[in-house]
């Protein structure tokens, strides 16, 4: 009885691992990824749970903001991977053609708490679609004076990764 027992937690222990080890989520998924929470990709409004790599270390940085007439180094922003950012957004498309796109950050303060974030090239490869990638292209995304959410413009799709992540 005490073997079947043994056997038993054992098997639940090692399905248990299978299963978390195989959910696919933007907490355990590849950096610089995607996924779709409401909405499907392309549509005229999705709701994506992004994670994205971005920034790099404030040693060897000359500054990547002006700030007062003086360059100032800016950290989890701009360039690098050395921070893994979280933020929630909403796509929609602009109406020209259905190639551009532009997103709402849906929480203020998820990127930083500034007025502005300087947000590198990124292709975030869309967890669950048959290799499709939401690009969005370097910008400074500045807070929208109403929501206060950040607005990032250009934002395409594609079947192929458009920007390298550096």
């Amino acid at each position: 009885m005490r073997q079947i027992l043994i056997a038993i937690l054992i098997s639940a222990f090692c399905f248990a691992c299978s299963k978390q080890e195989n959910k696919e989520t933007v907490d355990s998924a590849m950096p610089n990824s995607a996924e779709i929470i409401s909405g499907a990709s392309g549509a005229k409004e999705t709701l994506y749970a992004m994670a994205i790599q971005v920034g790099h270390s404030g040693s060897g940085c000359s500054g990547c903001v002006t700030s007062g007439g003086s360059h100032i180094h800016v950290d989890c922003q701009g360039a690098g991977s050395a921070c893994r950012i979280r933020a929630t957004m909403n796509v929609s498309n602009t109406g020209e053609k259905n190639i551009y796109h532009y997103g709402t950050v849906a929480d203020p303060d998820e990127l930083t708490d500034g007025d502005s974030f300087l947000m590198p090239a990124r292709s975030l490869y869309i967890i669950g679609s048959n290799g499709e990638f939401l690009n969005i292209p370097e910008q400074v995304a500045y807070r929208d004076e109403e929501t206060g959410a950040f607005i990032f413009y250009d934002i395409f799709y594609s079947d192929y990764q458009a920007f390298e992540n550096e």
